[in-house]
């Protein structure tokens, strides 16, 4: 009878012992350290992925950026313009290897694409909703002003120039321009109109800014036979009357490649 007591006993117990080394088993897996090397391997591993991936993706956009066409929107004052000429004068004077570009407020650029057709059609409706958004301002004159006079810059394509107040209607072509090219990264924009293109050195652009202060300074100041106000100034402007669609290849710096596609008036 003793042995039978033992035998159930040990038959109650069995769960319970079974039930123990399990909870021990399953605490030593918590507690066990993992591998440095297999984690080591799963960083490295994960890392080498996710480069690959970027490294594909830039190679990509770059490819394509190669196969299309760089394009450029570009505001144009009119040719009559007073300002037109005199910009034009220092160009043509201060131009280094031949470099000689048309003078213009870009608007938004460089723009690549393959389809020349469907870059027509984008920059036409896009002077469309221009268009309609001065109608409803009630006004037929797109002016960009230079309140700034001659600044330096630090690029190629900036390397001296006159820049643009940022008005709401500059900003408000602007943004339709990005939405309607599904540009998605677009950089930060500073309205201008470049003076000379070079990669001068800091004392040659501001040999050239002095230079443009002289050449723009009569603009700058209005004529009065009062002594106290013969220091009065304003501010160089002029009425965009279209936009213009040009083919700028960034890679050219000598601009004898870049052409006009097709120009559009904002106010026919």
């Amino acid at each position: 009878r003793f042995a039978e007591m033992r035998n159930v006993t040990a038959a109650r117990n069995k769960p319970l012992m079974a039930s123990s080394h399990s909870s021990r088993r399953k605490q030593q897996l918590k507690t066990k350290p993992i591998n440095p090397f297999l984690r080591f391997s799963v960083i490295l591993l994960t890392f080498l992925s996710l480069l690959s991936i970027a490294l594909y993706s830039n190679r990509t956009r770059t490819r394509n950026e190669r196969e299309a066409v760089a394009y450029s929107l570009w505001l144009e004052p009119p040719t009559t313009d007073d300002l037109s000429s005199r910009v034009e004068n220092f160009i043509v004077e201060n131009a280094k290897n031949d470099v000689a570009f048309k003078l213009h407020v870009t608007l938004l650029g460089p723009i690549y694409d393959e389809n020349e057709r469907a870059m027509v059609a984008k920059t036409e409706n896009l002077v469309r909703e221009i268009r309609e958004k001065m109608m409803k301002k009630t006004t037929t004159t797109f002016n960009i002003r230079f309140p700034k006079g001659a600044q330096v810059g630090q690029t190629y394509f900036q390397c001296v120039y006159l820049e643009a107040e940022l008005t709401s209607n500059l900003l408000h072509a602007r943004e339709k321009a990005i939405e309607l090219f599904d540009i998605r990264d677009a950089r930060r924009y500073t309205p201008h109109m470049s003076l000379a293109y070079g990669d001068d050195s800091q004392g040659e652009r501001l040999r050239l800014k002095l230079k443009a202060d002289e050449v723009f300074k009569k603009a700058f100041s209005l004529s009065n036979t009062d002594e106290e106000n013969e220091d009065e100034t304003y501010e160089e402007s002029f009425n965009a009357t279209s936009v213009s669609l040009w083919k700028t290849d960034v890679e050219d710096k000598s601009c004898k490649s870049w052409r006009k596609v097709k120009e559009f008036p904002l106010f026919p």
